[in-house]
């Protein structure tokens, strides 16, 4: 295993539950977030233990990435931040230079955290900032307004973060194409590094799908969503940012290193509540109740409650559809020496169906998703399960 590995940092707290939220997140309360921050210091420190005895968990000693997600990993104080970064330190390779990211609600931070969370280590800042619309964000269930995502960001810079991501999302109810311009205006006037995009998916309880079927809210027709998709595409391009995978785009040298780890196939750890890990043959993940997590890590018990085991037919595949989330798409040559798969040969049938729908591209042994294809991703990676 060459690709060095990186780590996930489960935050399950937020100051309140957004209307679309389908992670593992729940309020935050100081004794559980204590507890909390002592299991996840446990929980690594157990790892760097298993290290010793298993080769495939061995060589994924060399990281250099850490990612605070969440929830909302701001909701912790630095000191407490600060210690699971220490504990990655003592625990694994970390090299000179790791891309250590944190994400943020842009209402939950001022000037002086983000000054000690950089000193703390802390050098790339993902900011939840979903719409510069106040009444979108209402609606949403967002706590902060368009004027604190723009603070944010300008404290951020002032805080001496040279890599700052925000994310928005495109297909709001209600929502219209002037509204989405007028995102796209704000997001590429405050000049992030990095910008993430998602289309909303609502999952079967969450509290905006109820809205939009009790006839409160109009869902968008999917036509308008896609136009939104293009014209993102058209003026991220315009304004100098790489479009390096289906949802996000990037400066020049901006990409997020840590998330191009899933992609890739490269391993990562996974600490914390609902965190999932891959170590090249396996996935695991952990419960997703912060409950029996904390009883779990707090007994010496491992918190793992499912693990995969991947064959070579699984691995191939995955490679499949994981890189052709990405703008490069697939080296057939370098899969093939990999798995030991003609690709051309194997997916003949699926292949030609897809170029001739004209969702997917082939050009000097590269298979890449097409511009149509980006808006179809999901039955494009379908073809290759």
């Amino acid at each position: 295993m060459n690709e060095l590995a990186g780590v996930y940092i489960h935050i399950p707290f937020c100051a309140t539950r957004c209307h679309y939220c389908n992670f593992a997140t729940g309020g935050y309360e100081p004794e559980i977030a204590r507890r909390y921050s002592a299991a996840l210091v446990n929980e690594i420190t157990c790892a760097g233990k298993a290290m010793a005895n298993s080769p495939s968990l061995a060589a994924m000693n060399a990281v250099d990435t850490i990612y605070f997600g969440g929830g909302t990993p701001t909701t912790l104080s630095v000191e407490q931040l600060s210690s699971l970064i220490e504990i990655c330190l003592n625990t694994f390779d970390l090299g000179p230079d790791p891309e250590i990211t944190a994400e943020a609600n842009p209402g939950s931070v001022s000037l002086d955290y983000l000054k000690d969370l950089r000193a703390a280590g802390i050098n790339r800042l993902s900011f939840g900032v979903q719409s510069f619309d106040d009444g979108e964000l209402q609606m949403i269930g967002r706590t902060h307004s368009a004027g604190d995502a723009r603070r944010a960001v300008k404290m951020a810079r002032a805080a001496g973060f040279k890599n700052a991501s925000i994310d928005l999302i495109a297909g709001l109810p209600e929502q219209k194409m002037e509204t989405w311009r007028r995102n796209l205006d704000e997001a590429f006037m405050l000049g992030p590094d990095h910008l993430s995009v998602y289309l909303l998916e609502l999952y079967q309880d969450a509290p905006l799908l109820h809205r939009i079927e009790r006839g409160e809210l109009r869902a968008i027709d999917e036509e308008l969503t896609v136009d939104m998709y293009f014209t993102l595409m058209d003026e991220a391009e315009k304004n100098g940012y790489e479009h390096y995978e289906i949802s996000n785009w990037a400066r020049p040298d901006f990409q997020s290193h840590h998330n191009l780890k899933y992609w890739t196939g490269a391993p990562y750890w996974a600490f914390g509540v609902s965190a999932a890990g891959y170590d090249g043959r396996s996935r695991w993940s952990n419960t997703r109740n912060i409950h029996e997590y904390l009883e779990k890590v707090e007994c010496g018990q491992s918190p793992i409650v499912e693990r995969v085991e991947l064959d070579d037919e699984g691995r191939q595949s995955e490679n499949l559809f994981l890189r052709l989330r990405l703008k490069d798409g697939v080296d057939l040559l370098d899969h093939q020496r990999q798995f030991g798969v003609r690709v051309v040969d194997r997916y003949r049938n699926e292949i030609e169906r897809l170029r001739e729908a004209g969702l997917i591209e082939l050009k000097n042994e590269k298979m890449a998703i097409s511009r149509k294809g980006k808006v179809l991703a999901n039955e494009v990676f379908a073809a290759f399960v």
